[in-house]
């Protein structure tokens, strides 16, 4: 091996690298996989008596795995400024664990044919609340630009009220200023129907914000 062109050696030693990696990796699911065959419940009946498909805990995790969690618990808390943090933050199943470090047992939470017998109905509406969790980010999405919207449609009819018709007669005797205006300097053409609007309404003059030569 001594002899041996220096580009094979590198690649015999990369090779055993790359070996002893991969064993030590196998080595590892092996005993995962060993852990989880000794830890899992025998085949047949999964309980005797009624089967409660949820634990007291439902569907909260460990809080090594998400930190606080549950209904208005988190890693952070909005009302103090001084010490916020009162958790660990999420952390991926491959640093916590995953199927390998399971905190229900499949075949007893689908399991639902005792569900009535064993559940209340203040559990169901609890995990019905909490299938509902994902739904305020959506909620949120729709509700923040149609509140908006609303709030400043609410703001300009208090401050003014909009013109939504116009006299045919009055519209063509300058029709270039009111069709093709808006694309050429829209803040005067808003100041343009601003004044209209006053004189229209009946409160020309009586407005502060409307004074000024270039409302003219």
């Amino acid at each position: 091996f001594g002899s041996s062109p220096s580009w094979l050696r590198l690649a015999s030693c990369c090779s055993y690298q790359y070996c002893l990696v991969a064993g030590r990796a196998m080595a590892g699911l092996l005993r995962r996989a060993a852990r989880t065959a000794a830890s899992a419940p025998l085949r047949g009946a999964v309980a005797k008596g009624p089967i409660k498909p949820i634990g007291p805990d439902f569907p909260k995790v460990h809080p090594k795995y998400l930190g606080p969690n549950g209904w208005l618990e988190g890693s952070y808390t909005f009302w103090s400024l001084s010490n916020p943090i009162r958790g660990t933050i999420y952390s991926s199943p491959w640093v916590e664990g995953g199927i390998h470090n399971p905190r229900i047992d499949p075949v007893q939470h689908f399991n639902t044919q005792d569900r009535f017998q064993t559940m209340s109905a203040a559990e169901f509406v609890k995990c019905f609340l909490y299938n509902l969790l994902p739904l305020r980010q959506f909620v949120g999405m729709v509700a923040g630009p149609v509140t908006v919207a609303l709030f400043w449609t609410w703001l300009e009819h208090r401050r003014e009220p909009n013109e939504i018709f116009m006299d045919r007669e009055e519209y063509w005797k300058n029709f270039n200023d009111y069709y093709y205006g808006v694309y050429y300097d829209h803040h005067r053409y808003s100041h343009m129907m601003c004044q209209r609007r006053a004189h229209k309404w009946g409160y020309a003059g009586l407005d502060i914000t409307l004074e000024g030569g270039h409302h003219h």
